[in-house]
């Protein structure tokens, strides 16, 4: 019994690794200045739940994020019904977009694209990681942008706009 509870214990730490760091180790200055310079409001680290973003002066919410722990920039984009990667950000991401199979079809405001369809483990926003994400990856050269899209946006406990700041609730 207590090599279950010992080996529960394990598995449960190393699946909130993440999770524990942040609430354990104290903000490094260096990446603070830069989350403030994407956009990021001070204070929204550890476990606070909660995360502000200011709107760049188009009014678009550009951010800093992660993806298994591999830093990539997003734009929040509330009519995404999914997270999708462009392919360049999926290859940051330790994906293998010339692996996959890109004949799922989306729509989007440009039309139909063909996109793969993928699971990504964890993205990060700030102090809040969503597991098992569905996305998408555009084909090359097809989008410049990531975009945070519902499947993330949806999982929240809630999202909203507030005095030019997106404010992100888990």
């Amino acid at each position: 019994m207590q090599w279950g509870t010992l080996a529960l214990g394990i598995a449960a730490a190393i699946y909130f690794f993440d999770d524990l760091r942040a609430a354990f180790t104290h903000a490094n200055p260096a990446s603070s200045i830069a989350s403030l310079a994407m956009g990021e409001k001070k204070g929204s680290s550890g476990f606070s739940g909660e995360v502000r973003l200011r709107g760049d002066r188009r009014g678009h919410f550009i951010f800093k994020g992660a993806v298994d722990d591999r830093p990539l920039t997003f734009m929040a984009d509330t009519g995404a019904t999914i997270v999708v990667l462009s392919y360049d950000g999926a290859k940051q991401a330790g994906l293998a977009p010339h692996n996959l199979d890109f004949s799922a079809h989306a729509q989007t405001a440009n039309g139909i694209a063909r996109v793969a369809p993928v699971t990504l483990d964890r993205v990060r926003v700030g102090s809040i990681t969503v597991r098992d994400i569905r996305a998408a990856l555009a084909e090359k050269g097809m989008l410049s942008t990531n975009l945070l899209g519902m499947s993330f946006l949806g999982r929240l406990k809630s999202f909203h706009i507030q005095d030019g700041e997106l404010v992100l609730i888990q």
